[in-house]
Order: C-alpha cells, then sequence, then structure tokens
C-alpha cells in the first residue's frame, strides 16, 4: 500500500505541475478581478434596501420629533388658558410620540451602524479591487518580461557552444586535409619536373649518333 500511496502522490504532483504551466497568473488575476467586481455590484444592491431603510427611518424619525414639539406647545397653550382636560389629553398624545421619537431613535441608531459598517465593508472592497488592478499591471510587466526572457534562454540553450566547437573542429581538420592534399599535389608536380630534366640528360642526340655512325663507315 505504501508503494501504491507514493505513485500516487508522485502522479498528483505532476498533475499539479502540469496545471500550474498551464495556468497564466495574469488570466487568473483577471478573473480574480471580475469576480471581485461581481461581488461588490451584489452588496451594492443589497445594501441599497438597508441604506434606505436608514432614510426612511430618518424621516420617521423627524415626523415623530415634530409631533412631539407640536403637542408640547399644545400642551402649555392649554395650560395657559386653564383647560387642565385639554391640556391632558395634548399630553398623552406628546408622550406618545415622545416614545415613537424613542423607538424610531433606537431604529435609526441600528440601522444606521449596521449602513456604515456596509459602506467600510464596500469601500475596503473597492480599494481591494484598486490595488488587486495596479498589481495585475505590475504582474502582466513582469510576466511578459519573463516570457521573453524564457524564450530568449531557450533559443540560446538550443545553440550548444559544445557541439559547435565540435563542428569547428571537424570544418578544421576538412580544411587542413585539403591544404595538406594541395601541397602534396605540388610536391608531385616538382618531383614529376626534377625527373624530366633527367631524363633529358639521358636523352639520345641523334644527330651526334648519325656522325658517329658515319665516322665508324669510313
Amino acid at each position: 500500500m505504501g508503494i501504491f500511496k507514493r505513485v500516487s502522490n508522485m502522479m498528483k504532483a505532476k498533475v499539479n505541475n502540469t496545471l500550474d504551466e498551464m495556468e497564466n497568473p495574469i488570466e487568473l488575476l483577471d478573473q480574480k478581478i471580475r469576480d471581485m467586481e461581481e461581488s461588490l455590484n451584489k452588496a451594492k444592491v443589497s445594501s441599497a434596501q438597508i441604506l434606505g431603510n436608514v432614510h426612511e427611518i430618518e424621516k420617521k424619525l423627524e415626523k415623530a420629533k415634530l409631533e412631539a414639539e407640536d403637542f408640547d406647545s399644545k400642551v402649555k397653550l392649554a395650560v395657559k388658558a386653564g383647560n387642565d382636560e385639554l391640556a391632558k389629553k395634548a399630553l398623552e398624545r406628546k408622550l406618545e410620540a415622545d416614545k415613537r421619537c424613542e423607538s424610531l431613535k433606537k431604529s435609526y441608531d441600528d440601522a444606521a451602524q449596521k449602513a456604515k459598517i456596509i459602506k467600510d465593508k464596500l469601500r475596503t472592497l473597492e480599494e481591494e479591487i484598486t490595488k488587486t488592478r495596479s498589481y495585475r499591471d505590475e504582474a502582466a510587466a513582469r510576466f511578459n518580461n519573463a516570457e521573453a526572457t524564457k524564450k530568449v534562454n531557450e533559443v540560446l540553450s538550443n545553440v550548444d557552444a559544445g557541439s559547435n566547437s565540435i563542428n569547428i573542429d571537424d570544418i578544421e581538420r576538412k580544411i587542413e586535409r585539403k591544404e595538406a592534399m594541395a601541397e602534396g599535389l605540388g610536391d608531385l608536380r616538382v618531383e614529376d619536373s626534377l625527373d624530366k630534366e633527367f631524363e633529358k640528360l639521358n636523352e639520345v642526340n641523334l644527330d651526334d649518333e648519325l656522325a658517329k655512325y658515319k665516322n665508324n663507315s669510313k
């Protein structure tokens, strides 16, 4: 089982290495930015309702405050007029308005706090997207430079210095062989010329031989 597990791990490692080679980091960054932008848009849509609730509660709170102030004025007016019954009715309405104000104030503070948290998160996400875009541009430049350097090095690596020196030596030997052959042929021509000169020394002069022949015939 240990062997099979090791083989399995080796296969997984090779697959992961192959996938790493196939993956383009810039494309991964582009996809990450798209995902972040999509999340930001969804968050904005979802947060719009919460932010809208804050404004709605704020309006209700302002209305309740105005009602409380209005009934407070009416209480004072009724008391001044000596109409206690009317003052009590106005006071009752004022207290109800005060309770609504208290409840709405609590709801408003809670909603405003949640809205602030959401805004902060949205701002953080927007900043993260901006940083990622900047890093993407920098990474793209580095990646393209690395790719270009890799291609140059691959081309240069194919020019093997050792094999080139062997080829040059082989060519040099062939040239030297040709030169030696040419010199050898030149030596042969010199020797051939020398032999011919000696042959001339041994050549028979027909005029001399004829004269000798005539003298011997007398």
